[in-house]
């Protein structure tokens, strides 16, 4: 499995914030570029609630179908998730591995940009947040997962038909694929192995509710696999290096779409 790389850039005008220089160094800075500070005199992007709830979701999915012609509105949706998760999760949990940074990402703080195709571009924040080195995994976490990215599962799963279960295996993948890459890169760190095991090997949480990002993948034959398949073939795409679907599936699958 590997993590999507933006697509765009970075302006040389556009700062990164927080602890996010230290960790994305030159052609990485693409995945810290994902995260800014609001400025106030000339505000960007849509209140995220607004988005999730307003006619913009559909918006820009409309646009993002445009690079897909004749694709399956939930593999579209789908697919869009995965991008959405890759540019919040990956600075994020990157930054509070590191040192406990915590993002302001409740969903009545955050504005939401979406590029000219559609795609998820930028999280705008009042504010860059702070480091809390002393606060657990739950404490940090917990709240990302239970409002901020429930609100978008929420939102993708009822206009798209999607099962929740999808949504969560998708941003579980990314969020378990981004620390075991700060694992390697970092180190065998205490937090990023306790946030590693509070995100994806904790069936149920401090708040007695089941943690919906639980074991994203298995290991068969030693090769990484997603619990669920994320739909991308039917964009008619490659099938990804970590799909579930064994050869016969995928052969039934391809079957389908011709």
């Amino acid at each position: 499995m590997t993590m999507s790389l933006p697509q765009q850039a970075p302006s040389p005008q556009h700062c990164l914030i927080g602890p996010l220089p230290q960790l994305f160094h030159s052609e990485l800075a693409a995945y810290g570029a994902a995260l800014a500070v609001a400025d106030t005199s000339a505000p960007v992007g849509t209140a995220l609630e607004a988005f999730l709830d307003g006619p913009q979701l559909a918006a820009a999915l409309a646009l993002f179908a445009l690079r897909f012609p004749g694709a399956h509105p939930k593999a579209l949706a789908s697919t869009w998730s995965k991008l959405y998760f890759n540019a919040l999760l990956v600075p994020v949990l990157a930054a509070s591995a590191a040192c406990g940074w915590c993002f302001p990402l409740a969903p009545g703080r955050v504005r939401f940009l979406a590029d000219t195709d559609g795609a998820p571009l930028r999280f705008v924040l009042e504010d860059a947040g702070a480091a809390h080195p002393a606060l657990d995994s739950a404490a940090r976490l917990q709240p990302l997962v239970r409002n901020h990215l429930t609100l978008v599962v929420d939102a993708l799963a009822t206009q798209y038909r999607l099962a929740p279960r999808l949504l969560w295996n998708n941003a579980a993948v990314i969020a378990e694929e981004t620390l075991l890459q700060c694992q390697l890169l970092m180190g065998a760190q205490p937090r990023i192995a306790a946030d590693l095991h509070f995100l994806c090997a904790t069936a149920q949480w401090p708040d007695q509710l089941a943690n919906p990002l639980h074991q994203p993948t298995r290991l068969v034959a030693n090769v990484r696999q997603r619990q669920l398949c994320c739909l991308r073939y039917r964009l008619r795409l490659d099938f990804c290096a970590d799909c579930p679907l064994d050869c016969r599936q995928r052969q039934a699958a391809q079957r389908k779409l011709s």
